[in-house]
């Protein structure tokens, strides 16, 4: 198959399964009603640890991881893809998470699906984020843990990938995945930026 073709078609096909939103079925089938109608309305893990429980929350979370790591064991230990295609198989799941065509580009901040394009392509760097992330955020800043959380372990791994010897490729679908992902977060950060920012007063 031609190149070009095939990173298409593992685009197309990460984006369909990353269109499936296991916290809004999750939802639907614990508590009968919409992830939209709860928390903070957004179809993702973490909505669903906080307003769920926090078993289906887990499981939510990763099962999103999946929508990337999934195909990604699948089309490496079974069909042999290249590094390029694989990312493309990640990148459109992040994107099918986002902009579900399923739920009419509706979608969730695609956090866990990222994390698990990490542990495939940067398992070490995903790691010492994760420790260093945990530290950081259980320890000093102690609340919204769905933001701070997550934006650290995506920022932390984009930068700790450029000390290991990874292919050039593969740097590049790591920072485009973390761009993406932040992209999609950047909305909820302003908002507990502005909120934990003192009011100067007039």
């Amino acid at each position: 198959m031609n190149s070009i073709l095939l990173y298409l078609f593992c685009l197309i096909v990460g984006y369909l399964i990353g269109s499936i939103l296991f916290a809004d079925l999750i939802t639907r089938y614990v508590k009968n009603v919409n992830i939209r109608e709860l928390g903070n309305g957004n179809p993702g893990a973490y909505n669903v640890f906080r307003n769920v429980s926090k078993f289906w929350g887990v499981v939510s979370g990763l099962l999103d991881a999946m929508k990337a790591l999934g195909p990604m064991l699948i089309a490496s230990h079974y069909f042999r893809l290249p590094d390029i295609a694989l990312a493309c198989l990640a990148i459109g799941a992040i994107l099918g998470h986002g902009l579900p065509i399923y739920y009419r580009f509706k979608g969730g901040q695609a956090a866990s699906v990222l994390m698990g394009m990490y542990i495939f392509f940067i398992p070490y760097e995903f790691f010492i984020a994760l420790a260093i992330t945990a530290i950081v955020v259980l320890g000093f800043i102690r609340k919204e843990y769905g933001i701070w959380g997550p934006t650290g372990i995506i920022a932390l791994c984009m930068v700790l990938c450029l000390l290991y010897p990874h292919p050039h490729e593969v740097r590049v679908f790591v920072w485009i995945g973390g761009l993406i992902v932040l992209l999609f977060n950047l909305d909820k950060v302003k908002e507990k930026t502005k909120s934990i920012t003192p009011t100067t007063a007039k």
